[in-house]
């Protein structure tokens, strides 16, 4: 099960990156780790950094990505994010603004995309 959730993980994240990549993202790093935990996918347009989190269901029958993506999750992601802009200053200037977003997918069970859902500044609306 824990090797599924991976592959899933993956999947949902390479599909995440095609997805800001194609509007207008460049993205800046993936797998961003610290003790308190993980960024799925640090991506940068404009003057605005975005760590975004990436939550993928198959099917809609078990609930949908939307509910994953939970006011302690968002809490921890700023925690991460405040560590990455501290460690990185050239990238916190270069990107003066900085906002977390959650890409919510669902996938059909035939694992083709049924929608991709880029919710932004959910920082602000969760916390």
């Amino acid at each position: 099960m824990k090797n599924l959730n991976y592959l899933k993980g993956q999947m949902g994240e390479k599909l995440a990156k095609e997805y800001l990549a194609k509007n207008g993202f460049q993205i800046v790093e993936t797998n961003f780790r610290t003790n308190f935990g993980e960024i799925d996918i640090i991506a940068g347009k404009n003057k605005k950094l975005v760590f975004a989190e990436v939550k993928l269901k198959i099917g809609d029958q078990f609930g949908s990505p939307e509910e994953m993506a939970n006011k302690q999750k968002i809490r921890r992601i700023q925690q991460v994010a405040e560590i990455f802009l501290q460690n990185k200053p050239r990238l916190a200037s270069k990107y003066p603004q900085w906002q977390i977003d959650a890409l919510c997918i669902v996938l059909n069970n035939d694992l083709s995309v049924k929608r991709i859902t880029h919710w932004e500044n959910v920082g602000n609306e969760m916390v």
